[in-house]
């Protein structure tokens, strides 16, 4: 019945390894007329000399006791005179008192809470059990003794505390109020141990580091597969973390803050209880890093070849030489799905060079990320106007719904099959209204699929209606003195897109109503077009985001240097950004870095720009999961 218990105890990272080479981590070392305490050759020699009561050598453990955790420890113990004499494991101790798991060498355990001033009690046991490793002692020739050794483990999780002999289970009781952090060694009685291993693991409890205002990120990384370094094999060459597998990973980090990240070191945990991290308690020191700079680092793992889950969540702490805590980074990494080569060669073989394709958002049209993103149930439609019939270019606007398209079955991973795709001459008021009608282009596609994830996007000129009421898309063939007819209302497109089963609908205009192109040049005659009084779609469910490149200025201005509307830009941007640190991006984030990237390069250009968003559910309807 305890098995669920014990899968469920996942530890976070190594908060003490202790192999008592030397005494870094403070442990008491005394010899007076009650007891010893000394390191000998690897050793943490303890002895109690009295047939009574006991002595605890402990240290603060930087750990949060309020999650999953466990503090074990191995050792062989001598002869002792008392009865219930022996030594085992202190936790949560503090000035009101502490919690001990110990053994007795002659074969039995118990688990005793002390609280200060009062006697002793017992929470479980004392009880034999043939797990322990018992003291065998001749009489008649001491040479002869066995002294045996025993590994003792307190695990906690969902609330209960657990108790590992030899890594067998042998009892468990409820979860009490712990009196400190501190934890050690106990000895009960006239009792002689010899430790040579401690270790806590958890999540660790750090002071935090003031006034910090960097942000590192993790934004690529690549595989070492393949290869062979000082005679150990690193992965099999698929370029796959899989179970049983030891993997390098070059992992790059930047500066995505404010501030300046200088004088911390970043060590590797992970998260996940299949994988051991190789050298993880070797910290890797970072540059004195501005924003936007970046660095590579070394990750090393080992995954278990039972591993039984679908991605490995590692965290990066990073912390100052006072071990005080910057921030934590998180990283996941999925198995079995391909990860780029650091380099190949000609012969297949991977090399050892350090070649990193770092997140450069600065070329949004090339360069595009992998993704394990699932889009399967995702249909899309996609209107790019840029010439028109009888009114003037919207500057850019092919290239915007093109590349758009690209990151949609690039890097959301959008089946082609799913999209509707039209451009130009093809995106005139009938093509749209084919797309949308029934039996139409995206029925064939989307009508009948339960709980679809529907995207719009649209990119061109824009007109208001009725007065500057109804903001209206304005198609190939459309007329500026009969939008309503010739364009394509807002409203009538929400309509529309409802009338699916949907589950989430996102869409996006890089347009501006106001009547103005790119440039600003209006193209309807004056004041007849104008968004002060635009009655922009409500929305009041959580399914539906609707994302606008313009909503009070006059103009939705360009990017020269990647050829799209800036709305366009910084919504791709981000998506590659997102892309390539494999992390979900939900319209919350989206439109974060939308807004302030276009206020920002407006201020620039001594221009305004309001990007606006209407979303009920900013933090459920995602582009990435």
């Amino acid at each position: 019945m305890f098995l669920p218990f014990m899968g469920l105890a996942q530890v976070k990272e190594t908060v003490l390894r202790e192999t008592f080479d030397s005494n870094s981590a403070g442990w008491p070392e005394d010899v007076t007329d009650d007891y010893t305490a000394r390191f000998i050759k690897g050793y943490y020699l303890l002895e109690h000399k009295r047939d009574i009561g006991s002595k605890i050598f402990d240290i603060p453990i930087k750990m949060y006791l309020g999650d999953n955790y466990y503090i074990e420890t191995e050792g062989a113990c001598g002869e002792s005179s008392a009865a219930d004499g022996g030594y085992g494991i202190v936790w949560g101790k503090g000035r009101g008192g502490y919690f001990s798991f110990a053994i007795t060498p002659g074969g039995r355990f118990f688990v005793r809470k002390m609280v200060a001033g009062r006697e002793g009690k017992y929470l479980l046991g004392p009880k034999t059990d043939t797990i322990i490793n018992k003291l065998v002692v001749d009489k008649n020739d001491k040479s002869k003794n066995v002294y045996p050794r025993n590994k003792l483990r307190v695990q906690y999780a969902n609330d209960e505390i657990m108790f590992f002999i030899n890594d067998k289970y042998v009892g468990h009781i409820p979860n009490e109020v712990y009196y400190g952090n501190n934890a050690g060694i106990i000895l009960y009685g006239k009792q002689l141990v010899g430790i040579d291993k401690f270790g806590a693991f958890g999540t660790k409890l750090y002071e935090r580091i003031k006034d910090y205002s960097a942000a590192m990120r993790v934004v690529a990384y690549e595989i070492e597969d393949g290869m062979d370094t000082n005679g150990e094999r690193l992965g099999n060459g698929d370029c796959r973390v899989s179970p049983g597998e030891t993997i390098r990973l070059a992992v790059t980090m930047r500066n995505q803050g404010y501030g300046k990240c200088d004088g911390l070191k970043a060590t590797f945990y992970s998260v996940s209880g299949h994988v051991t991290v190789i050298d993880q308690d070797v910290p890797q020191y970072l540059r004195d890093l501005d924003r936007n700079e970046s660095q590579k680092l070394d990750l090393k793992f080992k995954v278990s070849p039972l591993c039984p889950v679908s991605q490995l969540i590692f965290k990066i702490d990073l912390t100052d030489n006072e071990g005080r805590l910057a921030e934590t980074v998180p990283m996941t990494v999925v198995l079995n799905n391909p990860i780029t080569p650091i380099h190949r060669e000609s012969d297949g073989n991977i090399s050892l060079t350090f070649n990193l394709r770092e997140a450069d958002t600065r070329d949004i049209n090339s360069g595009l990320p992998f993704t394990l993103n699932n889009a399967e149930n995702t249909y899309a439609v996609i209107v790019g106007v840029e010439s028109y019939m009888r009114m003037p270019k919207a500057k850019y606007a092919t290239n915007d719904a093109n590349v758009f398209y690209n990151y949609l079955v690039k890097v959301m991973n959008v089946p082609r099959n799913n999209i509707v795709y039209v451009l130009n001459q093809k995106a005139t008021l009938n093509d749209v209204l084919d797309i949308f009608k029934v039996r139409g282009l995206l029925q064939s596609k989307a009508y009948g699929k339960a709980g679809v994830d529907l995207i719009f996007y649209f990119s061109g000129l824009g007109v208001c209606a009725n007065n500057g009421m109804e903001p209206c898309l304005m198609l190939y063939d459309s007329n500026v003195s009969r939008p309503l007819e010739t364009g394509y209302p807002l409203s009538t497109l929400l309509k529309a897109l409802r009338s699916y089963d949907i589950h989430t609908l996102a869409c996006f205009f890089e347009t501006s109503f106001a009547g103005v192109d790119r440039d600003g040049n209006s193209f309807v005659t004056p004041g007849s077009s104008i968004l002060s009084n635009a009655a922009f779609p409500m929305v009041t469910d959580q399914r539906t985001c609707l994302m606008y490149a313009s909503s009070s200025n006059v103009m939705n201005p360009v990017v020269d240097n990647t050829s799209h509307g800036m709305f366009t830009h910084y919504l791709l941007s981000t998506l590659k950004t997102y892309g390539q640190s494999r992390s979900s991006l939900d319209m919350k984030h989206l439109f974060d870095h939308i807004y302030r990237n276009m206020e920002r390069e407006g201020t620039a250009r001594r221009i305004s720009i309001f990007p606006r968003m209407d979303c009920q559910n900013i933090d459920g309807i995602r582009l990435l999961k």
